[in-house]
């Protein structure tokens, strides 16, 4: 008889029951969890189910990797932190000349001398061996497969971030994220995305080496201007129709002193200040009011994307026909 085992120690909710056989059976995670396990069984002993956690995996992993960024930039090992900051500023120095150096090189000109190169170089491999031609072709290259993994890696991770923090779920982090992007924007207009890369890389390090050596100052500094703040603002006692009242006034002042793309992303985080400050049952009542809304744009949008294939489809069929007569 196949051994019962009751796997509720991990947080199962219900509890699971899993059979051992013959083969491992991984049970599939619920719908909306957080952590999702895999269960193996230990031979040589009575059936223990034993749940990996990866997500706290992933989270340890990435603590780490943290770890030693602030490790790098705090200086805590100078002779690793000069050499990052070296290697860094010699970056920084050599992207700056190529960018906006006293050169003629231009990026397509530069494409067209790699691609130049590498024609050299395989027109000579072709004459020297015709083994090591072969080896030139890049669809057998394991490089290209790791280089295409990495790649692929890279997507579905920006994908991970895009939905861990970009798809709006979180009003107040929208909100933070919403603020922080906009400010981005305004340093875009004054300093060039290299230079402000530049301007970063250096920064982080001298903020590293400031807290650092005077890191409980300025982290109370900073608590003790936080609370200040707060203080005061509770101090007001506000309304939530006096804080709508002094939402409208700074986005119309913001309005009339400003561009059409500025406008735009005030009108942004105005609507992220106000959901911020909905309550659930208002949000439900919005979004109640406003789905038969999006449904019936959504079909009319469906009948005319029916109705342009149907005229472009007759269009062509007609085309078709007339050649014939004309020739």
């Amino acid at each position: 008889m196949a051994d019962t085992i009751v796997d509720d120690d991990f947080c199962l909710t219900p509890p699971m029951t899993l059979q051992k056989t013959d083969y491992l059976e991984t049970p599939a995670p619920f719908a909306g969890r957080a952590k999702p396990q895999t269960v193996s069984f230990k031979e040589g002993s009575s059936a223990t189910a034993t749940a990996t956690l990866t997500v706290a995996h992933g989270k340890g992993s990435y603590t780490l990797q943290w770890q030693q960024v602030q490790d790098v930039l705090r200086w805590r090992n100078p002779a690793i932190s000069a050499l990052v900051f070296l290697l860094g500023s010699f970056c920084c120095l050599a992207g700056e000349f190529v960018l906006r150096g006293n050169h003629t090189v231009t990026p397509l000109k530069a494409i067209s001398y790699c691609i130049l190169l590498d024609l050299g170089l395989n027109t000579l491999r072709g004459m020297v061996s015709a083994q090591w031609q072969d080896k030139a072709a890049w669809g057998s290259s394991s490089l290209i497969k790791t280089a295409a993994d990495t790649a692929k890696a890279a997507v579905l991770k920006m994908a991970d971030l895009h939905d861990q923090f970009l798809a709006a779920r979180d009003p107040v982090l929208t909100l933070r994220l919403a603020c922080a992007f906009s400010a981005l924007s305004v340093l875009g207009s004054i300093f060039s995305i290299w230079r402000l890369v530049c301007l970063t890389f250096f920064g982080a390090f001298a903020a590293g080496a400031a807290y650092e050596n005077y890191g409980t100052q300025i982290s109370s500094f900073i608590q003790t201007g936080t609370n200040i703040i707060k203080e005061r603002w509770q101090a007001l006692a506000l309304s939530r129709r006096h804080k709508a009242i002094a939402l409208c006034v700074a986005l119309w002042i913001l309005w009339i002193n400003v561009n059409w793309t500025a406008r735009a992303q005030v009108v942004l985080l105005g609507a992220l200040t106000v959901r911020c400050n909905l309550k659930p049952a208002e949000v439900d009542a919005i979004i109640s009011h406003a789905e038969p809304y999006v449904h019936s744009a959504k079909k009319r949008a469906r009948r005319m994307s029916l109705v342009a294939n149907d005229f472009v489809r007759r269009h062509s069929v007609a085309l078709t026909h007339s050649k014939p007569h004309d020739t």
